[in-house]
């Protein structure tokens, strides 16, 4: 099951969305924009939704930020504005998505981002955190527990 981080200043619109996300399967929680880098730090989500327009940050500085600290982690950046993928690419955002957004577009949207990133995933022979070797497909490090994938 994959893991995803909403980012939005509007609680209304991380309920609907978690709520679309829950039902499909999906491990979910929501942050607002003060606490979102740091919380990817620790919860390690596979995919971070953020809102494009917050009251005190622009969500694709806060993608940038977020993949600075870990390339991993798939960024897709949400708005109501027409907005396309291309004017973004120097942020670092994987895929944008048009709120309101109905299931099957964002599960497509989710699809296409998951096959991307495991198309890209690095398999490690030992720890980049700890160092301790590893010798087999690990998601975490069984020495330190950080997040490999």
């Amino acid at each position: 099951m994959s893991k995803v981080l909403l980012i939005n200043d509007c609680k209304f619109e991380s309920m609907v969305m978690r709520d679309i996300l829950d039902e499909m399967g999906y491990d979910v929680e929501i942050a607002n924009e003060f606490e979102a880098v740091e919380k990817t730090k620790y919860s390690y989500p596979d995919i971070v939704i953020a809102n494009l327009i917050m009251k005190s940050v622009l969500g694709d500085e806060l993608l940038q930020k977020i993949k600075n600290n870990n390339r991993k982690i798939r960024c897709i950046l949400s708005s109501n504005n027409p907005i396309q993928l291309n004017d973004f690419k120097d942020k670092n955002v994987d895929a944008v998505i048009h709120t309101p957004i109905n299931r099957d577009e964002l599960s497509a949207a989710l699809k296409n981002n998951i096959e991307s990133a495991e198309l890209q995933e690095i398999k490690f022979k030992f720890c980049p955190y700890c160092g301790g070797k590893l010798s087999g497909d690990f998601k975490f490090c069984p020495d330190c527990g950080h997040k490999l994938i």
